[in-house]
């Protein structure tokens, strides 16, 4: 008989992720994430107290897959400017993975932070705070309330763009920034 493989907690997120992101995070349950690895419920349940917190875990876990992916990018691309990239990967996370993108966005995963405060702990947004204060020649606070307003923004267009039948493409979004930002930096 062939030895038992054990369900890591780390399987089980990703698992949970791979559901959200198909069928949105209220279909992550224990049932699901069990038959999505082949195993009984017993090992979801013995390393998670409850649902929320798994629901939590699956949360942190695609907030961290976003900022990965825009790090990867600004690494491995030509494209210089870290605002255009989380600009674009935020557009085709609404346009491409809109279950993930109300999960990191518009769910009540997100903590009583301020917008600023929650984005603080993401190398990416530190980055995009700094070019905002290198290109527009601003303070740091002046930066921040830029970053804060066109931020919201853009997931004001990536909501439209993940809720509706609307889908406006990268480059469109781009000008919407590009403009706010010129408008705001003078």
């Amino acid at each position: 008989m062939p030895p038992k493989i054990a369900t890591s907690k780390e399987m089980i997120i990703e698992a949970g992720y791979v559901i959200a992101d198909e069928e949105g995070i209220d279909q992550v349950n224990c049932r699901a994430i069990a038959k999505k690895l082949g195993c009984s419920t017993q090992p979801v349940f013995s390393r998670f107290p409850n649902m929320e917190k798994l629901k939590e875990e699956v949360f942190n876990y695609a907030c961290d897959e976003l900022e990965q992916s825009i790090a990867d990018r600004l690494n491995n691309s030509e494209e210089s400017s870290p605002v255009e990239v989380a600009v674009t990967v935020l557009a085709d996370l609404a346009r491409n993975h809109k279950n993930l993108y109300r999960l990191i966005y518009l769910s009540d995963f997100r903590s009583e932070k301020t917008f600023l405060e929650e984005r603080e702990k993401y190398q990416t947004n530190k980055l995009i705070l700094q070019e905002l204060t290198d290109k527009y020649k601003i303070n740091p606070e002046r930066a921040e309330d830029i970053y804060e307003r066109t931020s919201l923004l853009v997931h004001g267009v990536c909501t439209v763009i993940a809720t509706t039948a609307m889908n406006y493409s990268n480059e469109q979004v781009l000008k919407i920034v590009n403009d706010e930002l010129a408008d705001a930096g003078k």
